[in-house]
């Protein structure tokens, strides 16, 4: 059975770790239940889950004493980890984050909080697969990527955005952080177009629609999808539903409490370091033993040689994987009309061009003369497709600036793409997926 991610639920309660797994079941993840925090450390050590769920009280000791013992050991230090409080106590959320966990729940538990907070740390334990079967595929060229991620420090000297009136109010409340201070969600844009920072806190006051619309349109755009934005509103301004349905990574009432706002920001900030150090590991995985010296993506050899893998591990472990091929006949044209100096550069920016519409774990080679096999892991076909038509449209209506020819370059793309079913190979998903190039 195909499903998001393994998901591991220490619960003190059975009846609660139950009601817990078939909320998280309705939304394509999987997972079993255990009860104590032996049990969750060997079940962790010997299944390696994708996430681990826990409440505050285990048999046998508490969440916190799982955070920390997990974050002890090589094979439970890079697993994100979430915590249900069971009251709010900004000084015990604050105390969980200190022992490595990625995120602190407060009750009420409803489902689409538990959905929604889970979906980051989701994408963070995709990353960290990914990584793995990247680096392995690597290793067979001689380019050595440590696969192994180290518990994630406090963090200190953290660049952060924060956005409205109350700006330096919140600031002020924070340890470690360098603020920059924007007026509303406009200047705000401005500034993230300039500066990378590792979170953005949204004070909305009385109208909160310029904050919600920021943070859905951060979720659209490519280069700020994984921005953790922390929305502030008085009470009853904005509910945890709508603040996470814009994609909103949480929702904090007035007066905040310095404690929480502390535990809040810290496992955002934690989190987006941990992608920027997965998202550089994988950039050393593409080097000159397996780059594609013409096009600077992933050569044809690697490509083969990973697939083997990832098919395989997909397969294992029930996983949805997806394959999209983009094929330019156009280059061809500038070949014959231009010549070959030309038909490579014109290559080359086609490869760049791709490669920044996707997602850091999304793989691209170099699979023909004018030919890109995109792999992406853990994304079900309809949303690949939804990708796959968003760089063919980039494609279509791009002018590329080709050397040596003095007019803007009009190219058409053709694209297929297919997921990954149970009985395929990694020979018989390329096959399909080029089948359906149009």
């Amino acid at each position: 059975m195909i499903h998001l991610a393994n998901i591991l639920i220490a619960a003190d309660d059975p009846s609660l770790a139950q009601e817990l797994l078939q909320k998280i079941r309705g939304h394509g993840y999987e997972g079993r239940a255990v009860t104590s925090l032996d049990g969750a450390l060997a079940t962790v050590e010997q299944e390696q889950p994708d996430i681990v769920f826990a409440t505050w009280s285990l048999e046998g000791g508490s969440g916190i004493d799982l955070a920390r013992r997990l974050r002890q050991v090589p094979w439970g230090a890079g697993i994100p980890i979430c915590l249900a409080a069971t009251e709010r106590n900004p000084g015990a959320k604050l105390a969980a984050v200190e022992a490595g966990a990625d995120d602190v729940l407060m009750p009420p538990i409803e489902e689409g909080k538990l959905v929604a907070r889970l979906r980051p740390l989701v994408r963070l334990a995709i990353m960290r697969a990914e990584l793995r079967q990247r680096a392995r595929a690597a290793a067979r060229f001689g380019v050595s990527v440590p696969a192994d991620l180290p518990a994630a420090p406090m963090p200190t000297g953290y660049p952060i955005l924060l956005v409205g009136d109350d700006g330096a109010p919140l600031a002020a409340m924070l340890s470690g952080a360098a603020p920059s201070f924007a007026a509303d969600p406009f200047i705000a844009d401005e500034m993230l177009g300039r500066s990378n920072f590792d979170a953005a806190i949204l004070a909305t006051g009385a109208n909160p629609g310029p904050y919600l619309d920021f943070c859905a349109q951060a979720r659209n755009n490519p280069r700020l999808f994984n921005l953790p934005v922390l929305l502030v509103a008085a009470p009853g301004v904005i509910s945890e539903e709508d603040a996470y349905h814009h994609g909103a990574s949480g929702l904090l009432t007035t007066p905040v409490d310095p404690a929480e706002l502390q535990a809040a920001v810290t496992t955002q900030v934690r989190r987006q370091r941990t992608r920027w150090v997965i998202r550089e590991r994988l950039a050393e995985t593409l080097a000159d033993a397996d780059r594609d010296p013409e096009t600077g993506v992933y050569s044809n050899a690697f490509l083969e040689s990973y697939l083997e893998d990832r098919v395989r591990f997909s397969t294992t472990h029930g996983r949805c994987l997806s394959m999209m091929f983009v094929r330019v006949p156009d280059i061809e044209g500038v070949r014959v009309h231009f010549g070959e100096e030309q038909a490579h550069h014109l290559r080359r920016q086609v490869a760049q061009w791709i490669t920044g519409l996707l997602r850091a774990e999304d793989l691209t080679a170099r699979s023909g003369e004018n030919e890109f096999c995109l792999v992406l892991p853990d994304t079900p076909r309809a949303e690949a497709e939804v990708v796959l038509h968003r760089i063919a449209g980039v494609l279509a209506y791009t002018d590329f600036a080709v050397k040596e020819v003095y007019q803007p370059v009009k190219i058409w793309a053709r694209v297929g793409a297919a997921d990954l079913l149970p009985e395929d190979t990694d020979k018989t998903l390329v096959a399909r997926a080029r089948a359906n190039i149009l």
